[in-house]
């Protein structure tokens, strides 16, 4: 990736145990990390909060993002989960002043932000190249959001998206997504019990076995045929006959013209005499 001419590596999101060691590392900068994870609120708009903008004594609690203090200038109202809820109120004021800035003094430039990666056992830059800078902590709400299979139109309101590919294909680290279970826990076509491969061999081979040493009817039948013409042709050769045209035949062409009438073979009769004139 390139940015006015110089070569800049690309984002990626915080894995889960990452973020959690960043946590223990962070000191005064833990409820700030888990305000940017949880809101995707921009380094600006964080700097910018104040605790007038903030209510976590409500039913729901919600902070909001000034027009004037976001990358739009639109209000953006946000809910707020329960681990940021109970942060916040350990280090909210009993009285706080007016305009007086939630995370005064903790936001970190990147040098600082370096250090607590590096207490935390983070790598800044890692093996593929990929960095992991503030802005990751957006990168890591809109991957989680995925990951936990939230509607892109849904994810696009949280991030604050006008494009939801914006937030699918630029802010989504594809990385952590969870695509091998996925597949995992796709419905299987197995309708039966499971059998082991050593079943399905052993009834092949039992199967192959009885084909080998079954009879083949149609073998025997042929055999029996061809016999009773071997029979039949030994006869014809000692005793020919003639028929009523003066054609000489055998008793096989005989016998098999009269097979063909009613496929029963009868015995020859005697020869017709001729009658007195």
């Amino acid at each position: 990736m390139q940015s006015n001419g110089k070569q800049v590596q690309p984002r990626r999101a915080f894995t889960r145990e990452e973020f959690q060691r960043l946590l223990a590392a962070s000191g005064p900068r833990r409820a700030l990390y888990l305000t940017a994870v949880f809101t995707g609120l921009r380094r600006g708009e964080l700097a910018a909060l104040e605790w007038d903008d903030i209510d976590l004594d409500a039913e729901r609690p919600f902070l909001k993002a000034r027009a004037s203090t976001t990358k739009n200038h639109k209000e953006a109202v946000i809910g707020l989960h329960q681990d940021v809820v109970a942060e916040l109120r350990l280090i909210r004021p009993r009285r706080p002043a007016s305009n007086q800035q939630i995370f005064e003094g903790l936001m970190p430039r990147i040098k600082r932000f370096r250090a607590d990666l590096k207490r935390a056992n983070v790598d800044y830059i890692n093996a593929k190249g990929q960095r992991a800078d503030f802005h990751s902590l957006r990168y890591t709400l809109a991957t989680n959001l995925a990951v936990a299979g939230t509607p892109p139109r849904v994810a696009m309101e949280i991030i604050r998206h006008s494009d939801m590919r914006l937030t699918a294909k630029t802010y989504t680290d594809p990385g952590l997504l969870a695509v091998w279970d996925r597949v995992a826990n796709l419905p299987s076509f197995n309708t039966g019990c499971l059998v082991k491969d050593s079943q399905i061999a052993s009834h092949d081979s039992q199967i192959a076995s009885q084909n080998l040493v079954r009879p083949s009817p149609s073998l025997s039948v042929l055999g029996k045929k061809n016999e009773k013409r071997s029979e039949m042709q030994a006869a014809d050769k000692q005793q020919p006959t003639n028929d009523t045209s003066g054609r000489v035949t055998t008793s096989q062409e005989t016998v098999d013209w009269s097979g063909r009438q009613d496929l029963n073979l009868r015995p020859r009769g005697p020869k017709p005499r001729a009658l007195p004139s």
